[in-house]
């Protein structure tokens, strides 16, 4: 249709009509998904809502990114777009204990030199971390926690959320309007709604979702909006961070961003003692699960801003915040069988087949039994009323079995000494380890895994090469090693269009996914060999050291063993893969295909760890940067941050008005640093 032309001297009762919907719509969608009070009905809602649908449809010159029309999604994205946060996104060290709770409160206020605290207590929704970094008091965009340096942009996706504001309410603090900002939060599920979907799933016979995390989580990696505007996500927001204003405590905080128009938790207490804190925790523990959304646990952070600033980091999480994490549920439920799954290193893991058990918000069949000597310590059996609970109200666990409800006839298990793939190998048991291994190079269940190892988004992010293609080209014989993806192009117009399911498009953007694969750094590309022992956090460390893959093929076990975090077990392992011909031979054929085998300037700059083993201390007003911004600059460097000095200080760094932290470096003779000097040694 053609559409009408908009022009200044029309009538202002249009654009006047347009903004009231929307703040109309607006106000209805705040009324509805944060306070729960709606003052329009249902049909009163979608009356307006196709209203503003058809006056932006005839004048598309009006539509704006925050209209509530621009939520429902758009044009699918070929591929996430990564971006390094602004200020990391550090995770928090969890406690299951009082004591532990205790030994925090000690160490705090020994950190802020015996001044009592006051802390803010807050519920530990069990979801997804988000950033959201807002400009000129719009919604700008939305990243993933990621590896907590850099994530994911899903903007697209997070707009979908009703319960967000696309642009946020007006909002002074000291007389300064705040605008620019980062606001972090949490992305979850409704119990009811997570429900809902399954049964849903289950009348079309689909297989059930496993719990509101995992679904939440999957669903912000849609690469299609419009899939996403489809679920019931929710957001709490509990981080706001502006250069703009004076920020001065949590609890402010939160009271701000509920000024601004963000959900917040719905259980808050300031408290001036940790016996109160403990309160709060048994309170919870009580009444969790009455709760409509899933928690975890319960978070505790000091308050004051500037004591937060005064107590730092120790390694990648905040010395002034802690997770309370509650003990996981259990429950009894009868174990089945027990079979064998192989992982990509060959590792055969027993699985406990169980009859399926509702466990904290999801329902369990399948459970690991980690090894033989777990097995063997609690002495479970196929027919045992088994004990399950999940780790962390996440991975479905055994712990142990009921004496009393044990069969009559009940013989210990026997760990299987053959490899349960078709070839029937012998596994073998390292001395000192307690795994089984399965060392046939064709095993096809190490070879799937393998495969699906090296496609997995967070290794070489190959979209469309999930477990079940996967599985289906090995068994077509189209993969017989890693190397092989970066051959299947020679299938595009003999085997592709002969699958069944698998249309022009799907080969397509494979064969694009594929292509884009080889731009992943060297860190990455090492941890996708499949090198026992080497994770992502050992390869990043290697591919530091080591520049380039032949000079790591040339290292000797000794060399490796002299690098940081680099153990003799993880050294002879590097040096056995390395040296296996037929490994050799796949690495040459990836170099060929085009994949990264050495480290540039530019990864380095992401691999720096020029501080590691460095301690630092920040007191005083710092003028270049915030301590926040300072302590994430140390951090990114491999350092750490302390909020005491002690002989084992590295570093003081010297701002203004410093007091007795500066008096206390020099009794000691630590090194003290200006500003200027730790910009120099930072090398900014």
């Amino acid at each position: 249709m053609e559409h009408t032309l908009f022009t200044a001297d029309k009538d202002n009762t249009l654009m006047e009509r347009i903004s009231e919907l929307r703040e109309t719509i607006n106000k209805a969608d705040y009324a509805y998904y944060v306070e729960a009070q709606p003052f329009l009905s249902d049909r009163e809602y979608d009356a307006l809502f196709r209203e503003l649908q058809d006056l932006e449809k005839e004048y598309p010159a009006l539509i704006v990114s925050d209209s509530p029309t621009q939520r429902i999604g758009g044009e699918p994205l070929k591929e996430f777009e990564t971006i390094i946060h602004e200020i990391p996104m550090l995770s928090l060290a969890n406690t299951y204990s009082r004591g532990e709770v205790e030994e925090f409160d000690r160490r705090v206020k020994e950190g802020l030199e015996r001044i009592n605290p006051q802390y803010t207590t807050e519920l530990k929704y069990d979801g997804v971390a988000i950033s959201l970094r807002y400009k000129n008091g719009r919604l700008f965009r939305a990243l993933t926690r990621g590896d907590g340096e850099r994530g994911d942009d899903i903007t697209p996706n997070v707009r979908t959320i009703r319960s967000l504001p696309l642009k946020v309410k007006d909002v002074e603090i000291d007389g300064v309007k705040i605008s620019d900002f980062e606001v972090r939060g949490e992305i979850f599920m409704m119990k009811d709604d997570f429900v809902e979907l399954n049964r849903e799933r289950e009348e079309r016979g689909e297989k059930l979702y496993a719990n509101p995390r995992n679904l939440a989580a999957g669903t912000l990696k849609q690469l299609d909006s419009r899939e996403v505007a489809r679920r019931p996500l929710k957001i709490v927001c509990y981080y706001l961070f502006s250069d703009e204003v004076k920020l001065r405590s949590h609890d402010e905080n939160t009271q701000i961003l509920s000024r601004l128009g963000f959900p917040t938790g719905s259980a808050f207490q300031l408290c001036t003692s940790v016996n109160e804190v403990f309160e709060f925790i048994e309170h919870w523990d009580e009444k969790r699960e009455a709760l409509p959304f899933f928690i975890d646990g319960i978070v505790i952070k000091v308050d004051s801003l500037a004591q937060q600033r005064e107590l730092g980091f120790v390694a990648r999480s905040p010395r002034w915040a802690i997770a309370y994490k509650y003990e996981a549920a259990k429950e009894s439920t009868k174990l089945k069988d027990i079979t064998f799954q192989v992982g990509r290193t060959g590792v055969v893991t027993p699985v406990a087949e169980l009859e399926p058990v509702f466990v904290a918000g999801s329902t369990i069949s399948r459970a690991t039994l980690h090894n033989n000597d777990f097995i063997t310590a609690l002495d479970i059996r196929v027919g045992d009323t088994v004990l399950v609970e999940k780790g962390g109200d996440v991975i479905p666990k055994v712990t142990g079995f009921i004496p009393e409800k044990r069969p009559e006839n009940s013989i210990p298990f026997e760990f299987s000494t053959q490899c349960p793939c078709p070839i029937k190998s012998t596994l073998i048991r390292p001395e000192g380890e307690a795994n089984y291994y399965c060392d046939h190079s064709e095993c096809p269940w190490q070879l799937k895994r393998r495969i699906t190892h090296f496609a997995s988004r967070d290794v070489m992010n190959i979209e469309g090469l999930g477990e079940k293609v996967v599985d289906r080209f090995v068994e077509l014989s189209l993969l017989k090693n890693i190397a092989d993806i970066y051959d299947l192009y020679t299938y595009r117009d003999t085997v592709f269009p002969t699958l069944e399911r698998w249309g022009e498009k799907s080969t397509v953007n494979l064969l694009q996914a594929i292509e884009e694969s080889k731009k992943q750094p060297y860190a990455r590309v090492l941890y996708s060999l499949g090198i026992r022992f080497v994770g992502e956090g050992v390869a990043k460390v290697l591919a530091k050291y080591f520049r380039n893959i032949d000079a790591l093929k040339a290292a000797q076990k000794d060399d490796l063993m002299k690098v940081p975090e680099i153990g003799e077990r993880i050294a002879q392992s590097v040096v056995e893969h390395l040296n296996d011909s037929s490994e050799w031979d796949i690495i040459v054929r990836l170099k060929n295909a085009g994949l990264r085998f050495e480290t540039n300037e530019e990864d380095m700059a992401v691999l720096n760890t020029t501080l590691e083993g460095k301690t630092f201390v920040l007191t005083g007003e710092l003028s270049i940067m915030t301590r926040n911004q300072a302590g994430d600059e140390i951090a990114q460097r491999g350092g750490k941050v302390s909020g005491s000095v002690s002989k084992k200080t590295s570093y003081v760094v010297a701002g203004e008005n410093a007091g007795s932290k500066l008096t206390k470096a020099q009794e000691l003779g630590v090194t003290v640093l200006s500003e200027e000097e730790f910009k120099e040694l930072l090398q900014l």
